[in-house]
C-alpha cells in the first residue's frame, strides 16, 4: 500500500458514508462520471486521480447526497484553534497550504440541505472560514495529492501536498448543543424572513437604491487575490444589502464571466448558484 492510498482511507474513515462525489477539475471543467461511488471505488480510480493530479488538475472529495458533516474553508492556525477550544474538534483536518486548513465537522446526523448551508454560514462567520465556500455540499481537497494552484509552484516545478493533519472520524463535542442552537437561529431567521415578505407585499414598491458597486472593485481587491470566485460572491453580497436590482447583478456577472468555457448552461448555473448563495448570505 502506497503513502497516497494510506492518506486516502484514513480521509475516507474519517469523513466516513456511503458514497463520494469526486471531483477532478482541470482547465477544461470537471471530470463527469466520479459523482455517488463507494469508497472502495475511490480507491480503485486512485491511478486515474494520480495521473490527472500530475497533469495539474486540482483533486476534491465530499460526501455524495445529504450529509451529516460541514466543510469549513480557508481556515488560519488560529481560527482552527479557536474552532476546537470552542468545542468544535474537527473529525478531519486537511491542510491544503502552509499555514492553511480545511476542516470537516461531524453531526449527529445528516443535515436538510437549507439547514446545511446555514450551520455552515453560520460557523464560517464565526470563525473567518471563507464565507464563499459555505454551503451543504462544499468539495474540501483530497489529502494525498497536490496543490497545483500555481502560486504554490516551487523553484523545482513540483507543488506541495495537500495534507492530512488530524483523521479521528470522531463527532465534535458540542454537537448536541450546536444543533439544538443552529434549529432555533434558521427557526428564527425563516419566521424574520416571511415577515419581511409579508411587509413587503403589503408596502407600496420601492425602486432600487443607486449604487457604486462594482465586480471589478471587487476583483482586484487584494483581499481576493487569486480568489475571483470569492470576489463574485463578496460582490452579490454587497449588491444584495444595497438594493441592487436582480437583473442588474446577473448583468455583471454576465458581461464579466469568469471562466473561458464558452458552454452557456454551465454559464448560467455558475450565475445562478452564485446568486442565490450571496442572497441567502445577505438575508441572515
Amino acid at each position: 500500500m502506497d503513502r497516497t492510498e494510506t492518506v486516502v482511507r484514513n480521509m475516507l474513515q474519517a469523513i466516513e458514508a456511503p458514497l463520494y462525489d469526486v471531483g477532478v477539475l482541470s482547465d477544461r471543467g470537471m471530470l463527469p462520471g466520479l459523482d455517488g461511488i463507494t469508497g472502495d471505488a475511490v480507491l480503485a480510480r486512485l491511478p486515474l486521480l494520480k495521473y490527472r493530479n500530475a497533469r495539474g488538475s486540482h483533486i476534491y472529495i465530499r460526501p455524495s447526497g445529504e450529509h451529516r458533516y460541514t466543510a469549513l474553508d480557508d481556515l488560519s492556525e488560529i481560527s482552527l484553534s479557536r474552532l476546537i477550544a470552542d468545542g468544535f474538534t474537527p473529525c478531519a483536518v486537511v491542510e491544503t497550504s502552509a499555514g492553511n486548513f480545511q476542516a470537516w465537522l461531524k453531526h449527529p446526523a445528516a443535515f436538510p440541505k437549507l439547514l446545511g448551508t446555514f450551520a455552515a454560514q453560520h460557523l464560517a462567520a464565526r470563525y473567518d472560514a471563507d464565507p464563499s465556500a459555505a454551503d451543504w455540499r462544499r468539495f474540501g481537497r483530497l489529502p494525498g495529492f497536490t496543490n497545483c494552484k500555481p502560486k504554490y509552484k516551487r523553484p523545482d516545478g513540483l507543488f506541495p501536498f495537500v495534507r492530512l493533519k488530524l483523521h479521528t472520524g470522531e463527532q465534535y463535542p458540542m454537537a448536541e448543543s450546536f444543533i439544538e442552537k443552529i434549529k432555533k437561529l434558521y427557526e428564527a431567521r425563516e419566521q424574520e424572513r416571511q415577515a419581511r415578505r409579508l411587509q413587503a407585499a403589503l408596502s407600496p414598491q420601492k425602486g432600487p437604491r443607486l449604487t457604486t458597486l462594482s465586480l471589478e472593485r471587487f476583483r482586484t481587491s487584494s483581499k481576493y487575490q487569486d480568489r475571483p470566485a470569492a470576489a463574485d460572491i463578496a460582490f452579490c453580497v454587497a449588491a444584495y444589502a444595497n438594493g441592487m436590482d436582480e437583473a442588474r447583478i446577473e448583468r455583471a456577472l454576465e458581461d464579466d464571466y469568469l471562466s473561458r468555457d464558452p458552454s452557456p448552461s454551465k454559464r448560467a448555473s455558475y450565475i445562478r448558484r452564485t446568486m442565490t448563495k450571496a442572497r441567502e448570505w445577505a438575508e441572515r
